[in-house]
């Protein structure tokens, strides 16, 4: 046998065709990848929140060191009146403030303070002779004066129109007591406000926030912007009156126009002067929403490249070379086809292994099965030939009997011939079904008993009593040895019906021929051979040579015979037998 060789073939790609399959491998793979990747996404989601909340808390708590700082010339001015008019009061303990000595004192410390706009003692009765100006001032008219000498304590506060200057002013006065602990009024210091604001003008970080500063009562002394337009900078629901006594704070609020906004309050001098920062939120959190947006799509964005190259790697390393051995084994099975992709050349090992084997596995058994069928053609072969020189013997025999039967002396002895040559014709016709048929080891048995029994009829036809044969021959497959017994039962039973048949009631003499399978138990045969009779005649065939074959036949079909005379004139011969299986070992029983 020639050696078969692999042929080559490309495996037409299918595409990422294999996702929409039912229980594909890609799809378990994809599920159980995302499985596993979800703990690390939600840790890098938690973590995320984690950073963004740290860097909201990092921006927040560094609004206080920003409006600290941007809040640095109203602090230094404040301190720096606050330790000037401390310094001035206690001086005044001393002397009077009548003194020219006085005069001199308020004049020097102005000089040394380019901010100062006024500095002078008032004394109760709202006076002050003692100034840097050198004059005498009348102040009996400002409220807030009244107000501080009720207080007698340090206060700070604004004035639109100064008494002295005429201009707005921020005003730090210093109560001044005798040394007998008797109030004897207050060290004034007016600074311009409008100075301190101009030095945060060249600060770039002041372009994000509005500074405000007021005092103790809630009145704004200082403010980067007009105070008409301030309800777009003070918090709505909290007044600067709330925010005093509570160090630095921050929160978020919505402006007095509805925009939201950043607060931190930081104390200047606590209890009397504060700083309130007023920071535009919105682009801290453009930044913190880009960042969260950018964190939060990075785990989806890492699963999915883990998932692509996961599954490109699988399907390149595995589905790729596994489909093309599946479609291998297909057309092996198919038609015993063997062919050899180059695809497979560069996948695993392990699968590559797999393939060789197959490949191997395959040809070997191409060959056996050459083998094998060679085997069982000559074994048909021989089986036939077989059958056909039994057949041919047995048409011998069946000639010679003929060639006796005419030189027999009496008419006894040439029936007796005849009946011999009779079933001699019937096995060779049996042996002649067996070599014609196309699978020796299964016989279409309803096929054989038609041309065996319609040969017989047309030997058994006569022209003084026509024959009217009913064949009812249903398909059923035998193995030769209940198919023989069987050919055999039935020309008995079909030449004992053409001897001992007669003419029915209706003057016709029939015979009735069937061959069925059981519809409710198709491994049950039914076989029936029925004639017409007149009375007396199945007497006469009880014990004639016919019945013992066809009893001795039944039995090698281990059937059930039964035999009966019907009352509408009929005489009917019924066998049911089950099917057998081949086996290649089994043999014909001997009769």
């Amino acid at each position: 046998m020639d050696k078969i060789r692999p042929e080559k073939a490309v495996i037409p790609e299918q595409g990422w065709q294999s996702l929409r399959r039912r229980n594909a491998l890609l799809p378990r793979v994809a599920v159980l990848l995302t499985l596993a990747l979800l703990p690390l996404g939600i840790i890098a989601v938690a973590q995320t929140q984690r950073a963004v909340e740290a860097a909201r808390k990092t921006y927040r708590a560094s609004l206080s060191a920003q409006t600290m700082r941007l809040a640095q010339p109203e602090r230094e001015a404040i301190q720096n009146a606050q330790g000037i008019t401390q310094g001035l009061a206690d001086a005044l303990v001393v002397m009077g403030p009548t003194d020219a000595v006085c005069t001199d004192l308020m004049r020097y410390s102005s000089l040394r303070n380019s901010q100062v706009v006024f500095l002078g003692f008032i004394d109760k009765t709202l006076r002050s002779d003692c100034n840097n100006y050198g004059k005498s001032y009348d102040f009996s008219g400002k409220e807030d004066l009244q107000e501080a000498m009720k207080r007698t304590s340090l206060t700070i506060s604004y004035n639109p129109v100064g008494g002295a200057s005429g201009k707005p002013v921020v005003i730090v006065r210093q109560p001044v007591f005798s040394e007998q602990g008797v109030f004897k009024g207050f060290v004034t210091l007016s600074v311009l406000p409008d100075n301190l604001v101009a030095q945060r003008k060249s600060d770039r970080m002041s372009e994000n926030a509005v500074l405000v500063t007021f005092n103790d009562h809630g009145q704004i002394l200082t403010a980067d912007r007009p105070v008409d337009q301030l309800d777009a900078y003070l918090p709505a629901n909290t007044t600067l009156s709330d925010l005093v006594g509570g160090g630095k704070q921050l929160f978020t609020e919505s402006a007095r126009n509805g925009a939201p906004r950043e607060f931190a309050v930081v104390p200047i001098i606590e209890g009397r002067a504060y700083a309130l920062g007023s920071w535009d939120p919105a682009r801290p959190q453009i930044r913190a929403r880009a960042f969260a947006t950018f964190t939060l799509l990075f785990p989806l964005l890492m699963w999915l490249i883990s998932l692509v190259v996961a599954l490109v790697a699988i399907r390149l390393q595995v589905i790729r070379p596994v489909r093309i051995l599946g479609r291998q084994m297909r057309d092996f099975a198919e038609g015993r086809r063997v062919f050899h992709s180059e695809a497979l050349d560069s996948a695993p090992s392990e699968l590559r292994e797999i393939g060789e084997t197959f490949a191997t596995m395959a040809q070997k058994v191409i060959r056996d099965e050459a083998d094998l069928e060679n085997t069982v053609h000559e074994r048909d072969v021989l089986i036939k030939e077989v059958h056909h020189r039994v057949k041919n013997n047995l048409q011998l025999m069946s000639s010679i009997l003929s060639m006796q039967t005419r030189t027999a002396p009496s008419q006894e002895t040439r029936n007796a011939l005849r009946k011999v040559q009779d079933r001699l014709t019937s096995l060779a016709a049996v042996h002649r079904g067996l070599y014609e048929t196309s699978m020796v080891s299964q016989v279409r048995v309803d096929m054989l008993l038609d041309e065996l029994l319609r040969q017989l009829t047309t030997l058994g036809s006569s022209a003084s009593t026509p024959l009217d044969v009913d064949f009812d021959l249903q398909p059923v497959v035998l193995v030769p040895d209940q198919a023989g017994p069987l050919a055999l039962l039935a020309a008995e039973g079909f030449t004992n019906a053409l001897k001992y048949g007669s003419a029915g009631p209706d003057g016709r003499r029939i015979i009735r021929v069937r061959l069925r399978p059981d519809p409710q138990m198709p491994e049950m045969v039914h076989f029936e051979i029925a004639n017409t009779v007149k009375d007396g005649v199945k007497a006469e065939t009880e014990q004639g040579l016919g019945v013992k074959l066809i009893q001795a036949f039944c039995a090698q079909l281990d059937c059930r015979m039964k035999s009966s005379e019907e009352e509408a004139g009929w005489y009917a011969m019924q066998i049911q037998f089950k099917v057998q299986q081949f086996e290649p070992d089994q043999h014909t029983p001997r009769v």
